[in-house]
């Protein structure tokens, strides 16, 4: 059975699973859950982090084609940490014991020390910190270059919203076209089936693609269940993932600071990818902001 970390100010109770990737196995409002809940026979699987509620994303976000990148004039091979996926998927902090730093009633900061391995070749500590306030959850994401190099750097958060009786609204200029491979292909503006700047229910559009221009806000309602949620982020998480896959109970609205596969595009800067020197932080914040609607 994995130890759970609960922290709660009411109305919000937030559980975490430091062994687990650092995972939510919980994130309720009023009672209500807003995340979906890791179900206990779930909780022992080899592949339990998938059906948690959310996890950081670290030392990058999303994919990187064919597990490698040219850094610096060098390349850079990684460990395909997705089965036969032959991308390299959302960095290794999912996938990875965390410790737990501090902890009180209502906030904790978990950190993972990273030596540098085959999924990632940079020494780098990251850390991810809660804080339960009144109607609002704070969560601080980090990573720090702790290696004698110049180190490429992404991060975000990966929430598994439910689905059920869900509306959204979020504005983007943007979004990335993928080719038959899940890569980014083509920038166009957002396509009107895709349009999401007026609240509406999330449909079936099979969404699994980034969008660019985010206003950095999603509005998050759940009407029969009498729940709100309003998720902002800092300017540093200025892309938006989002990920409706067809016949499944979720939805992902993922703030990240870079787009998909950025370290592969012609200019990996321009689309997010931070460069940190040894010693350097890049660190993101996202808020959650509950209302009780009934």
């Amino acid at each position: 059975m994995v130890e759970t970390l609960s922290l709660s100010s009411p109305p919000w109770r937030l559980c975490l699973v430091p062994s687990l990737g650092g995972a939510v196995s919980s994130l309720g409002l009023a009672g209500r859950d807003v995340l979906r809940p890791l179900e206990a026979e779930r909780a022992a699987a080899a592949e339990a982090v998938r059906h948690s509620g959310g996890y950081m994303l670290a030392p990058y976000s999303n994919r990187i084609a064919d597990a490698g990148f040219t850094w610096q004039g060098e390349r850079v091979r990684l460990a395909r940490n997705f089965g036969d996926h032959p991308h390299s998927l959302h960095g290794f902090a999912w996938q990875r014991a965390w410790a737990v730093e501090d902890r009180d009633v209502n906030a904790a900061s978990l950190v993972l020390d990273h030596p540098g391995d085959a999924d990632w070749p940079w020494r780098c500590r990251l850390r991810q910190s809660w804080r339960l306030d009144g109607r609002r959850v704070s969560l601080a994401l980090e990573v720090e270059n702790r290696d004698d190099r110049d180190m490429p750097a992404g991060l975000g958060w990966h929430p598994y919203f439910l689905r059920d009786g869900l509306d959204m609204a979020f504005r983007c200029e943007g979004v990335w076209l993928s080719d038959a491979r899940q890569l980014p292909e083509r920038h166009v503006p957002v396509p009107a089936d895709w349009d999401y700047s007026v609240r509406r229910p999330v449909g079936a559009p099979g969404l699994d693609h980034c969008f660019t221009g985010w206003a950095r806000e999603a509005r998050l309602a759940w009407p029969s269940r009498g729940i709100a949620v309003t998720l902002t982020a800092c300017e540093a998480l200025s892309h938006l993932v989002v990920f409706t896959p067809e016949e499944s109970d979720v939805v992902g609205i993922e703030p990240v600071s870079h787009a998909n596969d950025a370290l592969n595009m012609a200019d990996p800067a321009a689309a997010g990818v931070r460069h940190l020197a040894p010693g350097e932080r890049l660190v993101g914040h996202i808020h959650l902001t509950g209302e009780i609607t009934s």
